[in-house]
């Protein structure tokens, strides 16, 4: 089943950009000062002038009292790449709740992506190189969820060198969070994780008997929801969202979890506390 996104709501909240890096970034041509040189007005340094530079950039103040042609050197202006690596395994539709709060949270991430004019792409495959996401409304073509494995288990992910990565998953499959998260950011300009749940994903309460199905896999467990397995899972949850936050740190990324039921708004300030956002 296709997510459906309330761009109305997502436009209220949306009033953010991705938070850039402190160090300069690589990328295209735009308005994100760089490493390199190129043709902003920064100036960065002179050296000597060499035939078919660009006369603009000789300092001929400087050749009148010396004599030596000097050519003006400028810091280039670039555009981030980003990578928006997006998990469209059933897990995320399970309940019509985490149907739509996924989507509106992807929504206000493309609107981030847009606001941060950046050459954006989704991935939702390990196959193919990432799509381009021209408009936050494109976000909607690569959310007919149901793919079944996530593509945050696949061994390759094709992301780009130096992009600016959001990961958003559930994180609800097997995973050592070191090696996914250290994987997830080699080669980063910078990594933020979001991990979306329910609320009973996050916080379940004693129901008794239940059959539990694996969405994913198809399997079943019949178990007796007491006190006792509430406590076991919880506790095995708080391991999972804390290897996820220790491995964000140790990588110098950033971590924040979000439950499904969480006003958009209030949604929006916790990525922006958590440094996943910034003010547009």
């Amino acid at each position: 089943m296709p997510t459906s996104i309330d761009w109305a709501a997502v436009r209220g909240a949306a009033r953010f950009r991705l938070a850039l890096p402190r160090t300069p970034i690589g990328g295209r041509v735009g308005d994100r000062l760089g490493a390199g040189t190129g043709s902003s007005l920064e100036f960065q340094d002179y050296r000597p002038y060499a035939p078919g530079d660009d006369l603009r950039h000789v300092d001929w103040a400087a050749y009148a009292r010396s004599e030596v042609l000097a050519v003006r050197l400028y810091r280039e202006e670039v555009a981030p790449r980003i990578d928006l690596v997006v998990d469209v395994s059933r897990s995320m539709v399970v309940t019509d709740e985490k149907r739509r709060a996924y989507g509106e949270l992807l929504g206000m991430l493309a609107c981030a992506c847009a606001a941060t004019a950046g050459d954006s792409r989704i991935i939702t495959s390990a196959a193919g190189e990432p799509q381009p996401l021209h408009v936050p409304e494109d976000i909607e073509r690569f959310l007919e969820c149901g793919a079944g494995r996530s593509v945050l288990e696949e061994t390759h992910l094709p992301v780009r060198r130096r992009s600016l990565r959001v990961v958003v998953s559930d994180f609800l499959f097997p995973h050592d969070a070191d090696a996914l998260v250290g994987r997830l950011a080699r080669g980063s300009a910078l990594l933020s994780i979001v991990q979306l749940t329910s609320r009973d994903e996050a916080e379940p309460v004693v129901e008794g008997g239940r059959r539990l199905v694996d969405v994913e896999g198809g399997g079943a467990l019949d178990l007796v929801i007491d006190d006792t397995a509430i406590r076991d899972y919880r506790a095995r949850f708080s391991r999972l969202r804390l290897g996820l936050s220790t491995g964000a740190r140790r990588v110098g990324a950033r971590f924040v979890h979000v439950i499904a039921d969480t006003p958009l708004r209030e949604a929006a300030r916790g990525l922006a506390a958590a440094g996943v956002l910034e003010a547009a």
